[in-house]
């Protein structure tokens, strides 16, 4: 991934991306970027331009020690795993700017794992139930990724990501589908306490491409025909997703506007041992790097 091996200094120790103090884990991680190698920098400018709509770098050299899989959540700082972090800040802002969402957590690298008591719940934390199909930040009203990025730390041999291209998906979707998914008549879940919604499309035009913002867990249907649609929809999705299985030390680069993904289940073991991965967003719209959006379900979505 790198053509230089970085300064031992700049790789196993970086800042804790916390919100509240981002900038110096955003320099020290910015300063990798110059060390990617051409191969890794062809391949993130086939991610720019569209030509990759994933991407996943395998076999990364991680030669730190890894702490068990955190229990509880937020992990606590002694859990923290520098490489994997410092990676993913440089890889993010090579594509981008580096955002994060507060309602996910107070860290622009923010962690998934299987949390005790929320094994069938619709969040990133669950394990015994499918993560549905969903694009991230589908339904936030400020600002939606362009990419995600997920560093698999450690494995489940079960749990598998399937994903699925928005251009494979419209291909075999009747055009009268296609039309009403492209009209404003969904309900998007924006947030559940208090709940809120916003009604919108589910596809859209951005630059000359389709793109999709979408959780199959959290849109509803306005009326008879836009809820038949979500059906043809989530059964298009499934025809056309691959899966893509997760590997320690890989790094998994989703367009986040040109594919939706999603989650097998598996059975949680809680004994340290547990798949475990870093995650970020990554925008190219004219935010400031390091930014922490709140929802503000009174406006409409800006990105």
């Amino acid at each position: 991934m790198f053509a230089d091996t970085p300064e031992q200094w700049q790789l196993n120790r970086p800042p804790l991306p916390h919100f509240k103090d981002p900038k110096q884990f955003l320099e020290q991680t910015r300063s990798l970027c110059a060390l990617l190698s051409p191969e890794t920098k062809s391949i993130l400018k086939k991610l720019e331009n569209g030509e990759y709509k994933h991407y996943q770098f395998t076999d990364i050299p991680i030669t730190e020690r890894i702490p068990p899989t955190p229990l509880a959540y937020p992990p606590p700082e002694e859990s923290n795993v520098s490489q994997a972090t410092g990676i993913v800040g440089c890889i993010g802002q090579t594509l981008g700017k580096i955002f994060g969402y507060q309602e996910n957590s107070d860290y622009l690298i923010y962690d998934i794992y299987p949390v005790c008591g929320y094994e069938q719940s619709s969040s990133f934390i669950n394990s015994r139930k499918m993560l549905g199909f969903h694009s991230d930040g589908s339904a936030h009203t400020q600002l939606a990724p362009d990419y995600t990025l997920l560093f698999c730390i450690r494995n489940d041999l079960l749990s598998v990501n399937l994903i699925a291209y928005v251009d494979d998906v419209i291909k075999i979707l009747p055009d009268k589908i296609i039309k009403i998914l492209f009209e404003p008549r969904f309900i998007h879940l924006v947030s559940q306490t208090p709940q809120k919604t916003v009604c919108k499309a589910i596809l859209n035009y951005e630059q000359g491409n389709v793109t999709i913002k979408y959780d199959e867990e959290n849109v509803s249907g306005t009326d008879k025909q836009s809820r038949e649609a979500i059906d043809i929809l989530n059964l298009a999705i499934r025809q056309s997703a691959k899966p893509v299985k997760n590997y320690a030390n890989s790094l998994l680069i989703l367009n986040n506007k040109r594919c939706l993904h999603a989650r097998t289940p598996f059975e949680p073991r809680y004994n340290g041992k547990d798949r475990w991965i870093k995650g970020t967003y990554v925008s190219r719209a004219p935010i400031e790097n390091g930014t922490i959006l709140k929802l503000n379900p009174q406006s409409s979505s800006t990105y």
